[in-house]
């Protein structure tokens, strides 16, 4: 929403009576009617990966021609709306820089390491380690423009429940996953994650160990307490 006011606010934008809606690719009539904003066709193979064609009217860009007369300069740059969603993270907030409504949206992605991803990237086109990253960057950018709207004698904070985040994540990857869960728990909100992964374990303030299987062998508490005191009940894993 922030970029697509700052299109809205051009001259060009202006003159024929374009608000921000008119920038969106998910509605409005500014969006490239063919796909319906996509900027391809999702063509399901059976027995083989789903191929992605451009749009033969827009060629990818997503919008109507005419949408993209609207341009904006910064540090020396001008890009339309549809050069915007073909920057990366990184790019986009040296773009941006000066605008800090947009840096505080794109700054959660580069958290948690999806600096490298386009802007209008598709969904599908990510893999599975991305769009858990994508969803947790949300949750955050939400979560820390919610604290910083409270005034300190307000509310502690909300209970926020992950149900394994790590999966389909790197290594590498838990690592940034866990930074940005502890920012969530600085920031004064509660973090509940219900995991097997060993590093998320290991780096709780306070483990409820469920077990000692699952389905009808599951169930029963084995150890409640700090990673240290969990790790010297011998009916703990």
């Amino acid at each position: 929403a922030p970029i697509q006011n700052l299109f809205a606010a051009t001259a060009t934008a202006k003159m024929p009576g374009w608000g921000p809606g008119t920038f969106s690719f998910n509605s409005g009539d500014g969006r490239c009617p063919t796909f319906m904003g996509s900027g391809f066709e999702h063509v399901e193979m059976q027995f083989l990966s789903d191929v992605y064609l451009l749009c033969p009217d827009c060629n990818g860009r997503r919008y109507r021609p005419e949408i993209l007369q609207a341009i904006l300069e910064r540090n020396g740059r001008s890009a339309s709306v549809a050069d915007v969603l073909e920057m990366t993270v990184s790019e986009a907030c040296d773009f941006f820089r000066d605008d800090l409504e947009v840096i505080s949206l794109l700054q959660p992605l580069i958290d948690v390491g999806l600096e490298y991803v386009q802007l209008g990237q598709p969904v599908p086109t990510l893999s599975g380690g991305e769009a858990q990253r994508l969803k947790l960057a949300g949750f955050l950018a939400a979560a820390l423009a919610e604290n910083g709207r409270r005034k300190p004698k307000d509310a502690k904070g909300r209970l926020l429940v992950f149900d394994e985040p790590t999966t389909g994540l790197h290594s590498a990857d838990v690592a940034k996953l866990l930074e940005v869960l502890q920012r969530l728990a600085d920031s004064g909100n509660t973090v509940l994650v219900i995991e097997h992964n060993l590093d998320v374990i290991k780096s709780a303030d306070w483990i409820i160990d469920l077990g000692p299987e699952g389905g009808e062998r599951g169930g029963t508490l084995l150890a409640a307490g700090t990673p240290e005191q969990v790790a010297e009940v011998p009916q703990s894993y």
